[in-house]
């Protein structure tokens, strides 16, 4: 079995290297970090580098490649301390989409595979403690009331993808779209201390759009979260991979007492 990146990964590879290294340096970080955690200039710049259609199907204007191409993307944005939530708005938002009702992903797929839209799931909740199947938020007749905590780069989205309990089938979760503007929708932003940005997002008696039921809205949960964690653990490895880097410099150029350490 053949364990080598193609040569199309490796283009992938070294075009996303050269856009942290050439655009992305440490100061550009501190400024997004300054402004709120998000640079809607450097999302374009993602967007003109394919990424934001990375993980969008071809047939909704996208690239339609895989976790591998996924992973070789978030390691090297991982190098670079890059703060613009790709994992979040074009890997698990464009999954979740392509899965659910194919009208709502002929109107989103587009927009996010051109950078002209951020979508992000918010599933997490207060008293969840990261239980995929805690949450209280509920759902009537396509209206969502309750909380969710921590939606990555909520003050940024158009819309935002919410799991809720559907109190037409009880005890099953579906998944909803809900715009930004949605009548009983509101948001308290805060920064995190990685430098980025999240939300606090309250739903009363708000309106959404079922992309997937019950019978199919837990196991896209579940997905969801392997998308992220999978993201993640590639982000991971890149920021290791850059401290890994820093420090040999240092033990190459320090000098203690006149001599090399």
């Amino acid at each position: 079995m053949d364990f080598d990146f193609s040569d199309d990964q490796e283009a992938l590879r070294a075009a996303v290297r050269r856009f942290v290294d050439k655009d992305y340096p440490f100061e550009r970080r501190r400024k997004t970090v300054a402004t709120g955690g998000f640079s809607a200039e450097m999302w374009q710049a993602l967007a003109g580098l394919g990424l934001t259609a990375l993980a969008v199907p071809e047939a909704h204007g996208g690239l339609g490649w895989g976790p591998v191409e996924a992973m070789i993307a978030m390691e090297e944005l991982g190098r670079g301390l890059v703060l613009e939530p790709l994992a979040q708005g074009a890997l698990i938002a464009p999954a979740l989409l392509a899965a659910g009702a194919p009208e709502v992903a002929a109107q989103w797929l587009p927009r996010i595979a051109a950078g002209d839209a951020l979508v992000v799931l918010a599933h997490q909740e207060p008293r969840a403690r990261h239980r995929l199947t805690a949450g209280q938020t509920q759902a009537r007749e396509q209206r969502l009331t309750g909380h969710k905590s921590l939606v990555p780069a909520a003050a940024h989205a158009q819309a935002f993808l919410i799991p809720a309990l559907d109190l037409e089938s009880p005890a099953s979760t579906s998944l909803y779209l809900v715009h930004r503007e949605s009548p009983g929708l509101s948001l308290r932003p805060y920064a995190l201390h990685d430098g980025s940005s999240a939300a606090e997002l309250h739903l009363a008696d708000t309106p959404g759009t079922r992309i997937a039921g019950p019978e199919s809205g837990q196991a896209l949960l579940e997905m969801a979260a392997d998308i992220g964690i999978a993201a993640q653990a590639a982000e991971a490895v890149g920021v290791m991979e850059r401290l890994l880097a820093l420090t040999i410099d240092y033990l190459n150029t320090r000098k203690q007492f006149g001599l090399p350490i």
